[in-house]
């Protein structure tokens, strides 16, 4: 009855241990598995992580173009600034050279030419006549007034040269004005242009670490799962282990009982020799088998 406990122990012990592999192997198998997804998971995070670089880098190079682009921006309106108030001086210049050119244009009606000729016509006539005093003195009183004409007219000549001046100059700086205008809307349109894409980077750079942070939680939560798995693992082999020895243990001990159940049958059977002739001579093992101790014989 005894054996048939033992063996039963022993078929239970071996179902065990043969459950606990099965159990490991499961578990290792869910290990792996778990770790697979850490795995797949710390790739996307590192794709991530990458682009969200690439972006910030465009992002940084983005705003140092655009305040280089800011400062060249405010030059172009002050530069702006100046030629308008070129332009306002030259247009009051230029109105009141008018008026004093349409002044003297008012007074001289004849050509330079014109009075010149008369004028050295007069000084001529001056110069070689003899007039009476009173012809004279209108003679000299026109010629008087001819160099007062004729000085007139080279200021008007003077002065019409430096409105044609003027309107040059004049058309130069609207030129220039219109070139800065457009630049200056070039500039913006490029400032508009980095503000948008600053603007779509800002929100895919925030997706992306959204996800990188929803990424870490997957990571830390599967990581602690793995970890758990790691530590169920070693209890099932501390279980399997203590299984291993209890199953040795108790096989040593069905061995060691076989022993003794055998030495205590040739025991028997010495006893029963000797009962039967007490003058039979007994061999060394005979002797120990009934005078000894079963261990010894054991060994």
């Amino acid at each position: 009855m005894a054996l048939n406990t033992s063996d039963e122990k022993l078929t239970r012990l071996l179902e065990e241990i043969d459950s606990l592999r099965e159990k490991i192997r499961e578990a290792k198998e869910k290990r792996m598995q778990l770790i697979e997804i850490v795995r797949e998971l710390k790739a996307k995070r590192r794709e991530h992580v990458e682009r969200r670089r690439t972006l910030i880098e465009e992002a940084k190079r983005l705003k140092s173009e655009r305040r280089n682009l800011i400062e060249e921006i405010r030059e172009l309106r002050a530069r702006r600034r100046e030629v308008r108030e070129k332009l306002k001086e030259l247009v009051n210049k230029l109105s009141e050279k008018r008026r004093l050119l349409n002044e003297y244009q008012s007074k001289v009606k004849a050509p330079i030419h014109v009075i010149q000729r008369r004028l050295q016509q007069l000084e001529w006539k001056q110069m070689t006549s003899v007039l009476p005093l009173e012809v004279e003195k209108e003679l000299i009183q026109e010629i008087a007034r001819l160099e007062e004409l004729l000085e007139q007219a080279y200021k008007a000549k003077q002065i019409k040269r430096e409105v044609y001046e003027a309107k040059a100059e004049l058309m130069k700086l609207r030129l220039e004005l219109s070139e800065l205008t457009s630049k200056i809307n070039e500039v913006s349109s490029k400032i508009s242009s980095i503000d948008a894409r600053l603007n779509e980077l800002s929100k895919e750079i925030d997706e992306l670490t959204n996800k990188i942070n929803e990424l870490n939680t997957q990571i830390e939560s599967y990581s602690s799962e793995i970890e758990k798995a790691s530590a169920h693992i070693q209890e099932l082999y501390s279980k399997l282990r203590a299984k291993r020895e209890e199953y040795a243990k108790l096989v040593r001990e069905k061995q060691q009982e076989e022993i003794r159940r055998r030495l205590e049958e040739k025991k028997r059977r010495v006893e029963e020799k000797v009962a039967k002739s007490k003058n039979k001579r007994l061999s060394l093992e005979e002797l120990k088998l009934l005078y000894g101790e079963v261990e010894d014989l054991e060994e």
